[in-house]
This record gives C-alpha cells, sequence and structure tokens, in this order.
C-alpha cells in the first residue's frame, strides 16, 4: 500500500512546520529500530513499538508490546481507529487523517514531549564517533561493500570452479553438473519436498533478484488457494494485506511449508468473539485446556436438507439426528449374533457396514444394496422366486408392484391355491374376453395386499418412517437425509488411528436409536491428545484437526494472470529434475 507520513516539528513561535515522507510497505512498523517505517529516534521508544495495518479498507493498530500503546487515552493492545483518532506512542502524538492525494493510508506524527537536553549532553561527553578509529564513514562504508562483495560473489563462484562436486556437502541431491551449483552457496537452507522437483530453478519463485517472493510467484501454481473466512463479514481476517511468504516459509529443508504453530492461531481465536462479535466460533487457545466441546453438525429436517449446530456433546441433553431412518446399532452389534437368511446366525462388526475410503481417512456413504440388502432382503412372493422390491423411490415401487401383477394375470401359471382359476391356468392359455375384467380385478387387489402389507408397507417401516399422502391416496416414505460429515470445519484421520478399536470413540453397542449421535465429547479426545505443548499426551496444534484455507470461499489472491506467467516460467525447469520426479510418482 502506499502510505504518506506527515512529521510534524514545532517552531519557536508555535507554528507546526510539516515534512512529508512517502513510503510503499505490506504495514507500517512503528519504533526506535532502524528496520522501523516510521523510525522514532526517542529512547523512550520501544524497538518495534506498534505496527499500523489497513485491512478491507480498514486502519489496525496493534501494540507490539502490551501497555505501551493508547488510544484517545485508553491503553490497548490491538484495535480499530477512525480517522483524527489520537494515538499515544510514547513521547509522540499520532494521529490517523483522511486519505490526501493518492495516499491508501495517512499518518500524522509529533513529538508532544521533548526529551530535553540531557541526551545531547550525554552526546557530547562519550567519546563513541566513528572517526575516533580512524577512519571516515565513507572509507569504513567502502571497505565493507568490498568485503562483502568479495565474500558473498567472488569468494562461492571461484570456489564452484574449483572444488569438485563431492568435497562440499551443499544438501542437494538434484545437482548435475561436475562442480558445485553456485547458488548452492548462496541459500539460506534445503528446499521443501513438494518444491524440490524445480529447486534447481531460482527463478521460478525469485522472479526479479534481490527482491523478496512474490504472490505472483505462489499463485502461478495455487491458483485455488481459498480465504480463511468470508472477507465480506469478517475484514479483520481478510488476509488480503499479507504475503504468501509472511506464513509460508521456503528454505527450511525437508519441513513443511505450512505453518502448524499453536500461536499462530490464538492470536486471533484466543480472543475471537471480542473481535468479531458476528462469529458464530467460539474462542479457543489450547486443545488440553481451553477448547470448547464438539458441535456437531445434525439433521433436524430431512424433507428440507436442514442441518443444524446447536448443542455440544456434552450438553444434558445432546443433540439428536432426524434423518428419517429408523436404524438401532445394538440390535446390530449384539454377541449373540444376528440372523442371516441363508448363513444362519452371524455376528457383524462396524467394519461390515463402515468401510473405509482409500486413503483410510474418512468412511464411504452406506450403500443399501452394499451393505444392507444380503440381510434384509426385499422378497415379497413365494410364487415369484428372485423378484425383489425396488428401493429408494416410493413412487417406482408402486409402479413395479402393478406391472408384475398385471403380467401375471395375463400369462397365467400362478400357483397359489388361493387365486382365481383363471389366474391358475395354464402358462400362455390366451385370455377369453368375459375373463380379463376377473384378471384385472385380481390384479388390482394382489398388488394393494401386497403394498399394504407386511411385505410392503411393513417391510419398508422396519427402516423408514412412512406417512399418508393425501396426493396418492395411499403410503408414502419420508424423505431420507443422513450426515456425511458431523464435523464440517475439521479434519479427522482413521488411518492414523487405527490401533483404536471403534467403541472407544463411538458408543453404537449401546444405541438404540437412529437419532442418537454417535460422535465422541471433547474429553474422549483429550484422553489421548493434549495441547502443543502437552507432555504426557499426544502434543497437537491447531492444524491437527483444522485447515486454515477453507472449501467453498473465493480464492484468496486474483489469479487472472498467474496461469501464463505459470507456463512461462515453469518451461524453463530442468528435464532432469522433472525426471526425478517422475521416477519418484513409479
Amino acid at each position: 500500500m502506499k502510505v504518506l507520513i506527515r512529521y510534524g516539528t514545532r517552531k519557536s513561535s508555535g507554528d507546526l512546520a510539516i515534512r512529508d515522507e512517502w513510503i510503499e510497505c505490506d504495514s507500517v512498523l512503528v519504533g526506535r529500530g532502524t528496520e522501523c517505517e516510521i523510525e522514532l529516534a526517542d529512547p523512550r521508544i520501544l524497538l518495534a513499538h506498534a505496527r499500523i495495518a489497513l485491512k478491507s479498507g480498514e486502519v489496525y493498530v496493534e501494540s507490539l508490546n502490551s501497555g505501551s500503546l493508547s488510544v484517545n487515552g485508553n491503553l490497548v493492545d490491538m484495535a480499530k481507529v477512525s480517522h483524527l483518532d489520537v494515538l499515544n506512542i510514547g513521547p509522540f502524538k499520532v494521529i490517523v487523517e483522511p486519505f490526501k492525494d493518492e495516499s491508501d493510508l495517512t499518518i500524522s506524527i509529533e513529538l508532544i514531549s521533548p526529551l530535553g537536553d540531557e541526551l545531547e549532553n550525554l552526546k557530547q561527553r562519550a567519546n563513541i564517533g566513528i572517526r575516533t578509529i580512524g577512519l571516515s564513514k565513507r572509507k569504513w562504508s567502502w571497505a565493507a561493500a568490498l568485503t562483502v562483495l568479495a565474500a558473498a560473489l567472488l569468494g562461492p563462484m571461484i570456489i564452484s570452479w574449483l572444488v569438485p562436486k563431492a568435497v562440499v556437502d551443499v544438501q542437494r541431491a538434484d545437482i548435475h553438473d561436475a562442480a558445485v551449483a553456485p547458488t548452492a552457496f548462496w541459500t539460506s537452507g534445503g528446499i521443501s519436498s513438494s518444491h524440490k522437483f524445480f529447486g534447481e530453478n531460482c527463478e521460478v519463485c525469485h522472479e526479479r533478484p534481490f527482491i523478496p517472493v512474490q504472490d505472483s510467484a505462489c499463485t502461478a501454481c495455487h491458483q485455488t488457494v481459498e480465504h480463511h473466512s468470508d472477507p465480506v463479514r469478517f475484514p479483520s481476517a481478510s488476509f488480503e494485506d499479507d504475503k504468501c511468504q509472511s506464513c509460508h516459509k521456503e528454505h527450511q529443508g525437508n519441513q513443511t511449508v505450512v505453518r502448524n504453530d499453536q500461536g499462530f492461531c490464538i492470536d486471533c481465536h484466543g480472543d475471537l468473539t471480542d473481535m468479531e462479535p458476528a462469529t458464530t466460533l467460539r474462542n479457543v487457545r489450547d486443545f488440553g485446556t481451553d477448547h470448547p466441546d464438539f458441535l456437531p453438525n445434525v439433521v433436524i429436517d430431512a424433507s428440507l436438507n436442514i442441518m443444524s449446530r446447536e448443542k455440544s456433546m456434552s450438553d444434558p441433553e445432546p443433540p439428536t439426528e432426524n434423518s428419517g431412518l429408523i436404524f438401532p446399532h445394538a440390535d446390530h452389534l449384539r454377541k449373540v449374533g444376528v440372523r442371516h437368511p441363508t448363513d444362519g446366525v452371524i455376528e457383524l462388526g462396524c467394519s461390515a457396514c463402515h468401510v473405509p475410503d482409500e486413503g483410510n481417512v474418512s468412511m464411504l456413504p452406506i450403500d443399501f444394496e452394499q451393505h444392507c440388502n444380503q440381510c434384509h432382503t426385499l422378497n415379497f412372493d413365494t410364487q415369484l422366486p428372485g423378484r425383489e422390491l425396488v428401493h429408494g423411490d416410493p413412487e417406482e415401487l408402486f409402479l413395479q408392484v402393478s406391472d408384475i401383477y398385471n403380467s401375471v394375470a395375463l400369462r397365467g401359471g400362478y400357483e397359489e391355491p388361493e387365486a382365481p382359476a383363471i389366474i391358475r391356468r395354464r402358462p400362455g392359455t390366451p385370455l377369453q374376453d368375459t375373463d380379463r375384467a376377473a384378471a384385472r380385478n385380481w390384479a388390482e387387489e394382489k398388488s394393494a395386499m401386497i403394498l399394504e402389507g407386511r411385505f410392503g408397507k411393513g417391510q419398508c417401516s422396519e427402516c423408514h418412517s412412512l406417512y399418508d399422502d393425501p396426493s396418492t391416496g395411499s403410503w408414502n416414505v419420508k424423505p431420507v437425509f443422513i450426515t456425511e460429515k458431523w464435523f464440517p470445519k475439521s479434519k479427522f484421520d482413521h488411518g492414523s488411528h487405527s490401533d483404536v478399536g471403534c467403541q472407544a470413540c463411538h458408543a453404537a453397542e449401546s444405541s438404540i436409536s437412529s437419532g442418537n449421535v454417535l460422535m465422541p465429547a471433547i474429553d474422549v479426545c483429550q484422553s489421548c491428545h493434549g495441547g502443543e505443548v502437552a507432555s504426557n499426551r499426544v502434543p497437537s496444534t491447531c492444524v491437527t484437526c483444522h485447515d486454515f484455507h477453507m472449501d467453498g470461499l473465493a480464492p484468496m489472491r486474483p489469479i487472472e494472470s498467474a496461469t501464463n506467467r505459470s507456463n512461462s516460467r515453469l518451461a524453463v525447469v530442468d528435464p532432469n529434475a522433472l525426471s526425478h520426479l517422475s521416477a519418484g510418482v513409479q
């Protein structure tokens, strides 16, 4: 952003002299240190005192040392400020002014409590000038510049030409020249494993020499990185003014470039309800000691696909699911077993129905034909062996039964003793005109008997909730909507918990209702997992269970021109480096 700094100095006459200075930066660091954008040379100012940032059009100020910053006379650690708000930073008065000219942010600064003559007297008495050691500033500058040139540029290049590769360990596995690559001496560390396939081509990320990696280099490949939260509802969490590399640090060797420290998250989420009153999330500081209980995402109206996250697993009245199904887990997990239509009594376990996906991370959806049908066959007539009712569409079921018995009446050969003789006639014998009405009446009565009896309505009601449908004048099945992910804002890997039995987390053996939400409360997880610094449990940070970039949100960075830039840069990747990647994939 483009920032206008207006330094004010009081003359002896009382008039204010203004000196303007323009800078471009991501955020404005205020302090006594030389790295600060606003350098205030006063011993009463900390080296890094405060930070001023512009996020989604709003100005935020953050104290870098608790109790060292006030806004309009009130001590703050972080606050949103408006135009003409007065910030007291040590002896200086700082005012955020309305935008001027082409600035994105205008800041005026005035010293209101001068230190006096003590500092100047101290400087005059001290013998700390650089000339006391025999050289002027100019000579020392030239000497330092030549030393840096020789050590950082000429030295590594000479060594790379003279020293064989085997003598120098540069921690690189993809160097193909006979001598050490000169860049190996300048790199600050090894490339992460995910970036090794182009690690020799510095220009893929470093688009311009001596310029930090820009977001455009990242979005050339990572084009779908989403926001952390909705930037319209929560502008303070938009991260629009933060660079990718401020969170994702490369040249750390085979470590991940994703930040996983707990402090990065709790800086905001520790007091989130104060920062963002509109949020529905709750404050959290440490998984082992200060984390709210889980709120499962449950179905409250299957007909309208309405879900809710209102009750936690530790509430006196825990959440219930209204999926439209009737399924008691306890009846299927009996220790004495359950009766199978052909195999006698069998013992079922969780894995009989719950099958992990290919990555062993989550569970595949339950499918009637695959998991239920072998026990719950939909046979409906002993005279029609092998025929089963269709599943999943009540309207199709009614048509199927009607078509079947119309066909039986037309063909004949139905051997049920109670059936009329015209229905039991030899198959293929044509119907006389006088018999057609009787056959049609029998087909309608038989269809109604099946649908209303224990093989139709009765069989469906074992697993489904039924209702009287006035549009058809018959019964119908209530819609089914099953939760696929109970905790949509988290992630869980079943594969890493394979040494723990299902019953350790899911109390399915005692569940007698499909309304039971068989998810564990937080104390179950805390019996094994602690916070980041836990010593007697598995240390777990926020990213252990949560992603920073959230699916379903808009991309965090614009990518209109990123594709072409990516193609042009990646075209120069060393083919030998790519061959290493291909070999690894195979």
